[in-house]
C-alpha cells in the first residue's frame, strides 16, 4: 500500500515538468537558457582570454536587463544607458580613498545613485513619449558627459582609479573569483527583476506599455509606475557601471559615451525586446562577437586567401557597421529577435510533431 501512495507523489514533479515543457515558448525559454549556461561555465573554466570575454558579457547582461525593464517592460524609450554606467563608474572611483570604498558598499551606494537619478529621468516621461522621450533621455546622456568630462579634465585626467576588488580578506579583482563575483550579481538582479515582474508591478508596466490611457482607465497608478521602471532601469544600470570600473580599474568619460548607449538597446533587440532571456542572449552576442571576429576573421580570411590588415586596422568601424547592419535586420524582418526566431521554429516542430501523433492515434492498429 504503501508505494501506491508514494507513486503518485513520485510522479509529480515529472508531470509539472511535462506540463511546463506542453507550453508553447518553453522549449525556446529551455533552449536560451540551456545556451547561456553553457556559455558562462565555457568562460569560467576556459583560459584567461574567454574568463576576459565572460567577464564582459556578464557586467553588460547587467545593464541590458536594466535597460531591458525600461523599454521591454515598461514600454518607453530611452537612449541614456551609458549615462547610468557612467554615473555608477565614477561614483565607484569617488569613493576609492574613503571609509566606504570597502565592496559591497560602492555597489549598494551605486544602485541608490542610480535610483535617484533615474527617478529625475523619469520626469520627462510622464508628458513626453516616443521620439519626444527619445530626445530627453540623450539631453541626459550630454549633459553627464559634459559632466563627467569636465570634472575628469580638471582632477583626473587619466581618469578615476579604482581600487581593486576585494570580499574580505579575498582578491576578487581578477581570474575566476571576479567572474563568479560577476555572475552571482547578474543572477541576484535576474532573479529579482523576475520577481518584481510577476506581481502587480509587472502588470502595471504590461498595461502602461499598451496604452498609458487604457491603464490609467482600469486603475493603474501610471505616474507612479512610469517613475519606479525609470528608477528600476537607472539603479541595475549604475551597478552595471560600477562593475566595469571594476573590471577595468578606472573610470572613464570616454568608455560611456552614445554608442555604448546604442550598443546596449541592440542588445535587447536582437535577443528580444520583451524577455530577460533575449536581453542576456543580446549582451552575450554584441559583447562576444567583437572578441570572435578579432581571434577568428583574420584567419578565415587567410584561409580564403584573402588580406585581413584592413580589418585589422579598421576593427572598430566594421564591427560598428556590423551591429548596425544586425539591428536593421532585427527591425524589419524579426522585431522579437533571436527569442522569436527560435519560437517560430519551435512552433514547426509542434505542429509537425502534433500532426504525425494524430496520425498515429488516427490510424487503425
Amino acid at each position: 500500500m504503501s508505494s501506491d501512495i508514494a507513486s503518485p507523489r513520485a510522479g509529480a514533479p515529472g508531470r509539472a515538468l511535462g506540463r511546463a515543457l506542453s507550453r508553447q515558448g518553453s522549449g525556446t525559454q529551455l533552449v536560451m537558457g540551456a545556451g547561456l549556461l553553457a556559455a558562462a561555465l565555457w568562460a569560467l573554466n576556459g583560459g584567461p582570454f574567454l574568463n576576459l570575454v565572460g567577464q564582459a558579457c556578464a557586467i553588460y547582461a547587467i545593464a541590458a536587463i536594466g535597460q531591458s525593464v525600461l523599454i521591454g517592460s515598461a514600454g518607453q524609450i530611452a537612449l541614456s544607458g551609458a549615462a547610468f554606467m557612467a554615473i555608477g563608474a565614477f561614483v565607484t572611483g569617488g569613493l576609492a580613498g574613503t571609509p566606504l570604498e570597502a565592496f559591497p558598499l560602492p555597489l549598494l551606494i551605486c544602485a541608490v545613485v542610480g535610483w535617484l537619478v533615474g527617478l529625475v529621468s523619469g520626469l520627462p516621461g510622464l508628458r513626453f513619449r516616443g521620439l519626444y522621450l527619445l530626445l530627453a533621455s540623450l539631453a541626459l546622456q550630454f549633459m553627464v558627459t559634459a559632466l563627467t568630462k569636465n570634472y575628469q579634465s580638471a582632477y583626473h585626467p587619466a581618469g578615476l582609479e579604482v581600487p581593486p576588488l576585494r570580499i574580505g580578506p579575498l582578491d576578487a579583482s581578477t581570474g575566476q573569483l571576479f567572474y563568479i563575483a560577476l555572475i552571482s550579481i547578474l543572477a541576484i538582479v535576474y532573479l529579482s527583476v523576475a520577481l518584481i515582474e510577476r506581481t502587480g508591478v509587472g502588470l502595471a508596466w504590461k498595461a502602461i506599455r499598451e496604452s498609458d490611457e487604457a491603464a490609467a482607465v482600469s486603475g493603474v497608478d501610471v505616474v507612479r509606475w512610469k517613475l519606479y521602471a525609470f528608477a528600476l532601469s537607472g539603479a541595475i544600470t549604475a551597478v552595471a557601471g560600477c562593475l566595469m570600473a571594476y573590471l577595468v580599474g578606472r573610470a572613464d568619460y570616454e568608455t560611456y559615451n552614445l554608442n555604448l548607449s546604442i550598443a546596449l538597446i541592440t542588445m535587447i533587440y536582437i535577443g528580444g525586446i520583451r524577455s530577460r532571456l533575449g536581453a542576456l542572449t543580446g549582451a552575450v552576442i554584441i559583447t562576444a562577437l567583437p572578441y570572435i571576429l578579432q581571434l577568428r576573421l583574420p584567419e578565415w580570411l587567410s584561409a580564403l586567401g584573402l588580406g585581413a590588415d584592413w580589418y585589422t586596422e579598421n576593427q572598430s568601424i566594421v564591427n560598428a557597421g556590423l551591429f548596425n547592419l544586425l539591428f536593421l535586420l532585427v527591425v524589419l524582418f524579426e522585431p522579437e529577435g533571436v527569442q522569436g526566431l527560435l519560437g517560430k521554429v519551435e512552433r514547426s516542430l509542434r505542429r509537425v510533431v502534433g500532426g504525425r501523433t494524430r496520425r498515429l492515434a488516427e490510424s487503425p492498429e
